[in-house]
């Protein structure tokens, strides 16, 4: 006999043919290792007992996934047949490993059935034996309405109520050469109820710290747990309903959350937002030099959710701040020349932040003259805030305007830079400066044409 291939989609079958009076003991096969892996699993003892024996069937096996019979992966099944006995072989086709070899015509039961059961819920239990030729499956003790399918061993029964307890179930594995039994005990428990979420959720929580919320729900048997609805990076343990979250900053804000508990009876949801929080960062503030006199006004840039309160923990007289916006405003008198410290805090219901700075004032120079104000030209934006090494302004420009003066003063009102600037004609106009040579500080940028002078304050930090 030998195997000739079939291409098949996920099987390729041998079929043995007899080739006239040629006699040949081993099958063609695409495998040398598989086929010397069958003989080093048994099948090399049967061949020397059994002198008479061929090859009466090989063919491959490409399982794509895992299963309850066989891992995933390809194999060889030769069957070894004698004038009065067989030694069936599943072989790994790639390492040539034994996965299972069985001798005799013998039926030979191979699984394990699921020995527990619940009342309205169908039990499935598929019987797989090994014999030559194959078996056929009956039940000589079962519960009331079970049936087994005689060519697939397939049992089929959905205990009916009243059933609780324990029930006997024997099923034989039959063919002319003998028969496999196999014995166990059916546990049945009472109906399945539907589960119903019975804990309440937390929906607060602070960016950088864990998040747990550990979900409860009634329903026999225990309910599976899902998010069905989820931010980034959040978990459920499906077992035991434990939800588990590490938000970042970046994820501050409303979070749609929808969780489902799930068993044989039904399922039931719980919907909820969760708030991420962020403790107030005050961004570092550079030192400061101010003229006496002359209004001193600064925002700090804090990143919070929610907004937070600002309170002034210490500072001069006069020096005040926005309880909402964080502004802080002082005019300085001559008296208070010299350096004063200011501390302020940042607070919200997730935490506070602190933030200080020094404020030198000066008087030794005069102060610049503030902007003008300018119908149709304006400055748009400024950007980086704070700048590095050069700054960026994003201009609005009249079509009639074609020359335009910068200059950039320090807090004490002296001139740093100045620069003519020649207009594109475009009213929406981008303008590069460097400011390299400036030192860390506030600083206030002018821009002068021949309908007057608009300007904004920026501020260097390296």
């Amino acid at each position: 006999a030998q195997a000739l291939k079939l291409d098949l989609d996920t099987v390729s079958q041998y079929i043995p043919v007899t080739l006239g009076t040629a006699q040949l003991t081993e099958p063609w096969v695409d495998s040398d290792a598989a086929l010397q892996g069958s003989k080093d699993g048994g099948a090399d003892t049967f061949l020397q007992s059994h002198p008479e024996t061929r090859v009466a069937l090989a063919f491959t096996i490409n399982n794509p996934v895992q299963n309850r019979f066989i891992p995933q992966g390809e194999y060889w099944l030769f069957r070894y047949q004698a004038d009065v006995d067989t030694m069936t072989c599943m072989v790994d086709a790639s390492s040539g490993s034994p996965f299972v070899c069985i001798a005799g015509n013998n039926p030979t039961i191979l699984t394990n059935p699921p020995t527990t059961a619940r009342i309205g819920v169908a039990y499935v239990y598929t019987v797989n034996a090994f014999g030559n030729p194959l078996p056929e499956y009956r039940l000589t003790t079962a519960p009331a309405g079970m049936t087994i399918d005689s060519r697939s061993g397939r049992i089929n029964w959905t205990p009916p109520a009243g059933s609780e307890g324990g029930h006997d179930v024997t099923l034989e594995a039959s063919n002319r050469s003998g028969t496999a039994v196999q014995s166990y005990t059916i546990a049945v428990s009472g109906a399945a109820t539907e589960p119903h979420i019975t804990s309440t959720p937390i929906t607060e929580t602070v960016a950088g710290q864990q998040y747990m919320y550990r979900l409860t729900a009634s329903g026999s048997p225990p309910p599976s747990y899902s998010l069905e609805e989820h931010p980034t990076g959040m978990l459920i343990d499906g077992g035991r309903g434990n939800v588990l979250w590490a938000p970042t900053r970046m994820q501050a804000g409303p979070h749609a959350v929808r969780i489902r508990a799930t068993n044989p009876a039904g399922s039931d949801e719980q919907s909820f937002t969760l708030e991420v929080f962020t403790v107030p960062v005050i961004a570092a503030i550079p030192n400061q030099t101010i003229p006496p006199e002359r209004e001193f006004t600064f925002t700090p840039s804090t990143n919070a959710h929610p907004d937070p309160t600002f309170t002034l923990n210490a500072g001069p007289t006069g020096l005040t701040i926005d309880s909402n916006t964080g502004e802080i405003r002082w005019t300085p008198t001559v008296q208070q020349i010299g350096t004063h410290v200011v501390l302020f805090e940042a607070a919200n219901r997730a935490g506070r932040g602190q933030q200080s700075f020094d404020i030198e004032v000066d008087a030794t120079a005069s102060v610049g003259a503030p902007p003008k104000s300018a119908s149709d030209f304006r400055i748009v934006s400024v950007w980086p805030q704070p700048a590095v090494s050069e700054l960026h302004l994003s201009l609005h420009v009249p079509y009639s305007m074609r020359l335009l003066h910068l200059a950039v003063y320090d807090a004490l009102g002296r001139l740093q830079l100045a620069q003519d600037v020649q207009s594109s004609g475009s009213r929406s106009q981008q303008l590069t400066v460097s400011v390299e040579t400036l030192r860390n500080g506030v600083y206030t940028v002018l821009m002068t044409t021949e309908t007057g002078t608009v300007g904004t304050q920026f501020i260097i930090a390296r």
